[in-house]
């Protein structure tokens, strides 16, 4: 593929100059983040040469960031890190940002001089893909991001973004089946997500238990062409499969959108309000579908479900109004993956010498189904040690 012979030639030429790795460490719960640092605009520092990454055999999975071992050089220059999302009015996606600044607390702790930045595409590809290219640029190499691409067809494309200037990049959620990291060494490090199948299967296994196996629900997809939509949703049809006597009575994209959802519900309620459960693929639209049946009167009667662990929604399945929902955990996926890209600028271990399963892999979720369960959830602040950098990988 063209695409990727472009890459090669590039990670090619770069070779002697850039190095990749793994780490991060932060011990303290998420606290109300300050709001993120703009993007110079002034050229950054030019970026120091690597150390050479450890040789030999690695024990990748409890590998362990030792701060003596980065270069004073690489402490003193400025480090940018960006999470590359949709909009913070999103819970889900807010606890990203958050995670960056979790991982912001481990940088204070080592000494590492840095700065923060959200790209925020608002939902807009041409613009997510614009953003990286800008910020990537801005840093001059010394730039580690997340990114969660609006569809899977930019991942490669925000790679390359930030491949043209030398920083590294982790994404999750979205990308082409046959498309990934090792397309574009050493800068694109690491995808990830949680597996989806089964965070859309749980939920629906859930729900259709809380219905006694039999009834009517309603359907409201995620953004068609998306990967986590696209998952979640073949999780559901698994399930249908095991409970031959649950009926769809509607099924449409809301495009992870409240106002979408409740929409859709309103409409479907008119035509079918003995319906007995909501299938949300995210919990944006599980707000929705409660708004709905609270306004119909059928909150609490209804069962619904989605994915996300927003706080409404988890406050929901606390009190009894919601069925379930999944932690996909925003602030892991943000604090972790800058921590695998910051071990990559820093030349703590070779990208290219990562196996496979360091390279793309999923990461923990949590399904919360329950009242305790969702009490426990809210009253538990996360807290990570991001030094060792691939505690986020799923077994």
């Amino acid at each position: 593929m063209k695409k990727r012979l472009i890459a090669m030639l590039l990670s090619l030429s770069m070779v002697g100059l850039l190095l990749a790795g793994c780490g991060g460490n932060n011990d303290k719960p998420a606290a109300d983040p300050k709001p993120a640092d703009p993007a110079p605009s002034a050229p950054a520092d030019p970026a120091p040469a690597a150390p050479s990454a450890p040789a030999g055999d690695i024990d990748y999975k409890n590998f362990t960031i030792n701060p003596s071992q980065i270069p004073q050089e690489k402490l003193d220059t400025t480090l940018y890190l960006a999470v590359s999302i949709r909009g913070l009015e999103n819970p889900y996606i807010a606890t990203i940002n958050d995670g960056m600044h979790m991982f912001a607390e481990y940088l204070d702790s080592i000494g590492q001089k840095y700065e923060m930045q959200v790209l925020d595409s608002q939902g807009d590809s041409a613009k997510e893909v614009d953003n990286m290219r800008q910020f990537a640029a801005k840093a001059n190499g010394n730039a580690i991001a997340y990114s969660d691409p609006n569809e899977d067809a930019i991942a490669y494309s925000l790679a390359e973004a930030m491949a043209e200037s030398g920083g590294y990049l982790g994404t999750a959620w979205n990308k082409p089946a046959d498309v990934g990291p090792t397309d574009l060494n050493p800068n694109w490090v690491i995808h990830t997500s949680p597996d989806n199948v089964i965070g859309g299967y749980n939920i629906a296994k859930a729900l259709f238990d809380s219905m006694g196996g039999k009834g009517k629900i309603f359907v409201c997809q995620g953004l068609l062409g998306n990967t986590a939509a696209n998952d979640r949703y073949a999780g559901l049809q698994q399930a249908l499969k095991e409970y031959p006597d649950i009926e769809v009575a509607a099924d449409d994209t809301a495009n992870w959108n409240t106002d979408e959802a409740l929409a859709l519900v309103e409409t479907w309620l008119t035509q079918t309000p003995d319906v007995g459960g909501v299938w949300c693929a995210n919990d944006n639209m599980a707000t929705g579908a409660l708004q709905a049946l609270d306004a119909a009167g059928l909150k609490g009667k209804v069962g619904v479900v989605g994915i996300d662990a927003n706080t409404d929604i988890v406050e929901a399945v606390r009190d009894g109004y919601a069925t379930a929902t999944v932690s996909s955990n925003g602030y892991l996926q943000g604090g972790y993956t800058l921590a695998i890209c910051y071990a990559a600028w820093a030349g703590l271990i070779n990208v290219e010498d990562l196996p496979a399963e360091f390279r793309e892999f999923a990461t923990p979720a949590l399904l919360i189904d329950s009242p305790e369960a969702a009490e426990s959830y809210l009253t538990t602040p996360p807290s990570f040690d991001f030094s060792q950098i691939y505690w986020c990988k799923a077994d």
